[in-house]
């Protein structure tokens, strides 16, 4: 049942909340009508279709009967005038008249008779033992007319349609359509209210995923959907200050290791040591602060930044500086027009850290942006050495470094790709590590757009 379960979701139950409680609305609501509608066709209009013409054939039997039973044209004349005054029905008699030549006129062809035609015709053949045609569809809509041969003579009785089957059903059918169709508008109506606060809901948790706060969401809606709402907030306050308190306590620390590094710089510097014992304490005092430099200006750019419409060609543009210092051929390929939503000061410097770290080791540099469906695409490539592919998700490590032998004065902080990576995903993207078309580096950025 799973694998059939499965096949069904997938390709006959809607795929949105809105369409499925649509679906939950209007199928009961068709089928219910389908019922009736054949249950009023097979019981309550056949019953009352053969109940009226059974009441219309056996006055059209008794005026036969009468009509037989009279001695003369006269008492034959009477029957019809007593019949006309006292029912609707308007009855004419043809001396010398014949059913076949009637039926010819009138064009009647028994093989299109409807299902309730033949209800009709078989009430009228209950009642009347004499040869007989009813027409149906004669040039008068609101009346049937019935040929009755009596005798040598022909009977010729117009009847109203309402006499011989009901008249209400196609109203009944119309108002059970125009019923449905407004049921089905309110109902719409409604849900697309339900939906709203839920499309909003999905939507402002989505921008949050990516990094793009909307703020406090406004609860609305259902009380469940408000539930989640509320839900949503608390996560969002506790989140945002998880996040505040370890960038600030992170910040503090590194602000706080400031003071005693270049306190134990200039006692290094005073000391004057002749013979170099302090050159390695120095270097390691500089490579700390560093490191705590490094950390402190991320946590600066990220504070408090907002999110804003950037266009990343310019941004992309801003890093031909840094790589032309370095003596590197820089190139950019990204369309003119190309903005997504950025915390400009924090993707800078993500920017910075991945060319600053393609430099070291690359004479090229190329940085190519495309736009594609649902997401924008950033790669950052060069000609150097590259990564070791088992290295590829072990570089964004804190401090981690590929060449282990290399001194940090060379070769950076190794705190790069990780402020990197964690730029990107504080906008809702992704980055990963691959080898470019020179066989160098290549950093891959997946922005959602």
């Amino acid at each position: 049942m799973g694998p059939i379960r499965e096949l069904l979701n997938r390709t006959v139950v809607p795929r949105t909340l809105f369409w499925r409680s649509l679906l939950i609305v209007v199928l009961p609501l068709v089928v219910l009508q389908v019922v009736l509608t054949v249950i009023f066709y097979n019981r309550h209009w056949d019953s009352v279709t053969r109940w009226l013409a059974a009441g219309v054939a056996g006055e059209v039997s008794m005026v036969v009967e009468l009509l037989e039973e009279a001695p003369d044209r006269e008492a034959q004349r009477h029957i019809l005038d007593r019949f006309r005054r006292h029912t609707d029905l308007r009855m004419s008699l043809e001396p010398g008249g014949r059913l076949a030549h009637a039926v010819d006129v009138a064009g009647i062809a028994p093989g299109l008779a409807t299902h309730i035609d033949e209800k009709i015709i078989e009430a009228f053949a209950e009642r009347l033992d004499r040869p007989f045609a009813v027409d149906l569809r004669s040039e008068m809509p609101a009346r049937a007319v019935v040929y009755v041969q009596v005798g040598p003579d022909l009977l010729r009785v117009l009847a109203p349609r309402n006499r011989v089957t009901s008249t209400t059903t196609l109203l009944l059918f119309f108002w059970m359509v125009g019923a449905s169709v407004v049921l089905i508008v309110i109902a719409v109506y409604f849900l697309r209210l339900q939906a709203a606060p839920i499309r909003e809901l999905a939507k402002a948790v989505e921008s949050f995923g990516k990094g793009r706060d909307l703020g406090e969401f406004q609860p609305r809606g259902p009380a469940e959907i408000r539930q989640a709402a509320v839900a949503f907030n608390a996560m969002r306050h506790r989140i945002l200050r998880h996040i505040a308190q370890r960038t600030e306590m992170l910040a503090a620390i590194s602000h706080d290791l400031r003071t005693p590094l270049t306190r134990m710089k200039l006692e290094l510097e005073m000391l004057g040591d002749e013979s170099g014992l302090t050159e390695g304490l120095e270097a390691d005092v500089a490579d700390m602060m560093e490191l705590v430099e490094t950390y402190l200006t991320f946590v600066r750019g990220e504070e408090g930044e907002a999110t804003e419409p950037q266009r990343l060609k310019p941004l992309l543009e801003g890093m031909r500086g840094r790589a032309e210092r370095a003596g590197a051929v820089f190139e950019v390929l990204a369309d003119a027009d190309l903005e997504l939503p950025l915390r400009p000061i924090a993707f800078k410097r993500c920017l910075a850290n991945l060319v600053d770290n393609a430099t070291r080791h690359a004479r090229w540099i190329r940085i190519t942006a495309q736009r594609r469906p649902r997401e924008v695409v950033v790669a950052i490539e060069d000609d150097g050495p590259g990564i070791p592919q088992e290295l590829w998700e072990r570089v964004f490590q804190p401090f981690f470094r590929g060449d282990e032998a290399r001194r940090r004065s060379g070769g950076g902080t190794g705190l790069g790709l990780t402020i990197a990576r964690d730029v990107v995903l504080g906008h809702g993207g992704e980055m990963t590590i691959g080898r470019s078309s020179r066989g160098g580096a290549l950093a891959l950025i997946r922005l959602p757009a």
